[in-house]
């Protein structure tokens, strides 16, 4: 099962790198969502420090939303998808390798420019630290997220809208606790709370995510 999971994620990854436009674009459109605010507000720092948290989240929950529409798609369209149901291998680490691949090719960059968009809200120091810790615990529960609204939606030409509606509703719980986290940090105070938290939810939803998603796909096949 090990030699099959690898070969699904090494063709994933594959497969995203071709069609890196779609990949570039999600990239865009977080630095373009995230650096609006700096842009048209000037040099107010109080006010941009406020909202550096939610904007941050907010980007990245965007950015997955228009990455992850295509997971499954690609897959239905040229029936390997039903391969892999009706495969001996388990659907559910199958769905958990995609999802992985996904996270690294989408979400990974944010992470890594994450720390350059928070200085331009005046974010310094360890809280910078902070909004990329942030965001490191917040986006595998986001793509999980959008993988099961992915999975529900897979039969409809264009899911976008359905998608949003969603995934926002689940995904407001980490986006409040890592706005509070972001903003315990700025403020001085104690962020491990929320922290704990984005972690407890990245575990749930890595955990059961893959699972609920494999039903659903079965479901949207059927």
């Amino acid at each position: 099962m090990i030699d099959a999971l690898r070969i699904v994620f090494l063709r994933d990854l594959k497969v995203s790198l071709r069609r890196w436009s779609d990949v570039l674009t999600s990239l865009i459109l977080f630095v373009l969502v995230s650096l609006i605010f700096p842009l048209t507000l000037g040099n107010d720092s109080t006010l941009l420090l406020k909202i550096v948290g939610p904007v941050m989240l907010m980007s990245a929950l965007l950015a997955t939303l228009l990455a992850m529409q295509n997971i499954f798609r690609p897959d239905v369209i040229n029936g390997s998808l039903e391969q892999l149901i009706l495969s001996s291998y388990p659907l559910t680490w199958i769905i958990c390798t995609k999802i992985f691949s996904y996270w690294l090719i989408t979400s990974l960059p944010l992470l890594l420019i994450s720390g350059f968009i928070a200085s331009s809200y005046y974010v310094t120091g360890n809280s910078i630290l902070i909004v990329m810790l942030t965001l490191l615990l917040s986006t595998p529960s986001l793509v999980h997220i959008s993988a099961l609204a992915a999975a529900l939606t897979v039969a409809i030409r264009y899911p976008g809208a359905l998608m949003a509606l969603i995934i926002i509703p689940l995904s407001l719980p980490i986006m409040i606790f890592g706005s509070k986290a972001i903003e315990f940090s700025i403020s001085g105070i104690d962020a491990s709370a929320p922290l704990y938290f984005l972690l407890g939810m990245m575990f749930f939803t890595c955990s059961l995510g893959p699972m609920v998603t494999a039903s659903a796909i079965r479901i949207s096949i059927d």
